[in-house]
C-alpha cells in the first residue's frame, strides 16, 4: 500500500503570497502618492518666495510654476532638484569658459576630458 502526503498549507501559500504582494504594492503606491502630495504642498510654499530668495537656491519663479504644472501624483521636488542641478552646471561651464578665454587656452568640452582620462587609465 502506498501513502501520499498532502499538505493543505501548500494550496493556500500561493494565494497568501499573491495577497501579500498585492497589499505591499498598494501600500507602496499609497505611500508614494502621499509623499508626492506632501512635497507638492512644500513646493507650493516656494511660490510665495521672491525671485532673490529663489535665486539663492538656484531656482526661478518659472521653475517652481513649471514643476507644479505636472500631474498631481508626480513629485515636483524631483523636477526642481533637476532644474537646479542643470542651472548650476550651466553656470559652472560658463565660468570655466570665461576663465579659459581669459587665460587664452583652448576650450575643451568636459566629456572629451573625461573620455581622455578614461583612455589614459585603460592603457
Amino acid at each position: 500500500m502506498a501513502t501520499t502526503e498532502f499538505d493543505i498549507s501548500q494550496l493556500r501559500s500561493p494565494l497568501r503570497e499573491r495577497t501579500v504582494i498585492a497589499l505591499a504594492t498598494a501600500l507602496t503606491r499609497i505611500a508614494g502618492t502621499w509623499r508626492a502630495m506632501r512635497n507638492r504642498r512644500a513646493v507650493a510654499t516656494l511660490l510665495d518666495w521672491d525671485s532673490h530668495m529663489l535665486k539663492d537656491i538656484g531656482l526661478t519663479p518659472g521653475d517652481v510654476r513649471s514643476a507644479m504644472s505636472g500631474p498631481l501624483a508626480e513629485d515636483p521636488s524631483y523636477r526642481l532638484s533637476v532644474l537646479s542641478i542643470e542651472r548650476r552646471a550651466g553656470i559652472r561651464a560658463a565660468a570655466r569658459d570665461r576663465l579659459a578665454l581669459a587665460r587664452g587656452t583652448k576650450i575643451v568640452p568636459i566629456q572629451a576630458v573625461r573620455r581622455d582620462r578614461v583612455r589614459c587609465l585603460e592603457i
